[in-house]
């Protein structure tokens, strides 16, 4: 098996993929990625594997200064310069000198390529699709990088920029044997602003998943988004993520999530769409420092429930609601009790809490787990619309 060197990803793949596999790292714009195929070739590397790097774009002393920026220590150039091989924009001008025409020019990539891999006994190419595809086109393109696996020996690594939207992303699983395909992509909004990766395609594997992370000490850093449940006292906070969590608990993709939860909170997971997304109960009484303590870092949304059927408690909703909207974190209430007598109506709660018109109101029994889970649905809705 190969390590692609993002302990999360080996994770969900069981320890890797299989050698001669074909995978696809799918950048959107904007998005802070690289450092996906610069860990696998560092994880490469480390394992004394035989490496090729294809970078038509970019010249082999500018690669390294990029990668050692990204990786640190983890990248060890000694090691790079014995076990790595080199197709950068000098070889590329080269070629385009050579070779007059696009068919030639194709096919003087993969004499060297072809060349390398069998001199070198290559173990896995690194290649970076986008200045090929310009010049060639897609097939033609990909079929250049796979020719060094003419006998399925060598594994196959793609990075490429997608500027053309799922459209274009669908291609490689439709059209191509990538084993396989992982999108790296942002959040369409300020706030919460987060990076995440879909596993949009595995031969081992056939539910996709989502999985955020960090880059932090030049490693990544996959984690479970969390949703903080809070409000006053008795209005039913501990029901709600009793009734949201369903299935045995999961396992923790890094140590992010392996972090023990404090004794006074109420801990519950539950699967949104390709998320897992863990739920974080916050006792009634808490100062204001404590809303989101030091241990619960990353949270994407706030759920302040509230007891629809007691207005009594409606003061300290407030005071929620003012320490929530200080911290700039998207929430939404969920107004619990609904099935008792005498609650109020949605009108009536958004005047009392002074509450702007944007913020959703979820009338629900908490008890209910549809109830629920469509308050966690409006909530990430919400969130998708949200700015600070």
């Amino acid at each position: 098996m190969i390590t692609t060197g993002v302990s999360g990803l080996d994770a969900l793949l069981e320890k890797g993929i299989p050698r001669g596999s074909r995978v696809l790292y799918s950048l959107e714009p904007g998005v802070d990625g690289q450092i996906f195929m610069i860990s696998s070739l560092a994880c490469s590397v480390k394992q004394g594997l035989s490496c090729l790097v294809i970078m038509p774009s970019t010249t082999v002393d500018a690669f390294k200064n990029d990668a050692t920026a990204m990786c640190g220590s983890h990248l060890d150039l000694g090691k790079i310069s014995r076990q790595v091989v080199f197709i950068d924009a000098i070889d590329r001008e080269r070629i385009q000198k050579s070779a007059r025409t696009k068919k030639s020019q194709a096919q003087e990539w993969k004499a060297r390529i072809m060349r390398i891999c069998t001199e070198k006994k290559v173990d896995i190419i690194f290649a970076y699709l986008d200045l090929l595809n310009e010049d060639f086109g897609l097939k033609t393109a990909l079929d250049i990088l796979d020719c060094g696996r003419a006998d399925a020996r060598s594994t196959l690594f793609v990075e490429h920029l997608n500027l053309e939207g799922p459209q274009f992303l669908d291609r490689f699983t439709r059209e191509f044997p990538f084993d396989l395909v992982l999108n790296i992509r942002s959040s369409d909004r300020p706030v919460p602003y987060f990076t995440y990766f879909t596993l949009v395609h595995s031969a081992q594997k056939t539910v996709p998943r989502s999985v955020p992370f960090l880059i932090r000490n030049n490693r990544i850093i996959p984690y479970n988004p969390r949703i903080l449940i809070t409000g006053p006292e008795h209005s039913g906070k501990s029901t709600f993520v009793a009734t949201a969590t369903e299935g045995p608990r999961p396992v923790g993709v890094s140590e992010i999530d392996r972090e023990p939860v404090p004794e006074d909170m109420d801990y519950g997971w539950m699967q949104w769409r390709d998320f897992t997304l863990a739920l974080y109960g916050i006792p009634g009484h808490i100062p204001s420092d404590r809303l989101i303590p030091p241990t619960l870092e990353h949270i994407i949304g706030i759920v302040l429930v509230i007891d629809a059927a007691d207005p009594e408690t409606f003061p300290q909703a407030r005071q929620f609601i003012g320490m929530i909207e200080k911290k700039k974190i998207p929430f939404i209430i969920a107004a619990n009790k609904n099935d008792l007598a005498g609650k109020l109506a949605p009108a009536t709660i958004r005047r009392e809490l002074a509450l702007k018109k944007k913020i959703p109101i979820c009338p629900i029994s908490a008890t209910k787990k549809p109830d629920v889970h469509a308050v966690i649905d409006a909530l990430v809705d919400y969130i998708t619309q949200y700015s600070a």
